[in-house]
């Protein structure tokens, strides 16, 4: 008896997989992303400010001490460490900093999905490359992506203006 035949025998035809519909969505420009950047600087500054400030007030001789005693490279080190936990801890779990909520914009990887938290930390390591801060300046406008946005595979995209576009 021959499959044609058979009932009870499966199709011939191969099965595909459905293709989910394309998501198109609208870069950030340089101005947003530089205010961004901008408010972004600010909240880390606070973020950091205000521990200090509770240390000097608890413990003024041996915290505060020591971070009064701390070298140039010290202070640059912890800095490095804050902006790494700032970035990292918000894109890995909202796709957004502060910056980027109040300016309509979030972070999604190239399917435009939320970044993994791989993927955030990878840009945050790679925003402290030097002069990285200019990628996004020199780059193209049509697709104003700095290296932190081209290593980890990840864009900056207005929130608001996600379109599906059916392929």
């Amino acid at each position: 008896m021959r499959d044609a035949d058979n009932p009870y025998a499966g199709p011939d035809a191969a099965i595909e997989e459905p293709v989910p519909p394309a998501i198109h969505w609208t870069p950030a420009g340089k101005w947003r992303r530089f205010f961004n950047w901008l408010i972004d600087q600010l909240a880390i500054m606070l973020v950091m400010t205000v521990p200090f400030i509770a240390i000097y007030a608890i413990d003024e001789s041996g915290w505060g001490a020591w971070l009064d005693g701390m070298a140039w490279w010290q202070e640059r080190l912890l800095g490095i460490a804050f902006a790494m936990l700032y970035y990292t801890a918000l894109e890995g779990a909202t796709g957004v900093t502060l910056g980027k909520l109040l300016t309509g914009t979030r972070v999604v990887d190239e399917e435009g999905r939320k970044p993994t938290p791989r993927q955030a930390l990878l840009r945050s390591v790679s925003r402290m490359v030097p002069f990285e801060m200019f990628s996004v300046l020199l780059a193209d406008d049509d697709d104003p992506r700095g290296w932190h946005d081209r290593w980890p595979r990840t864009r900056v995209v207005l929130r608001s203006r996600a379109k599906q576009v059916l392929a």
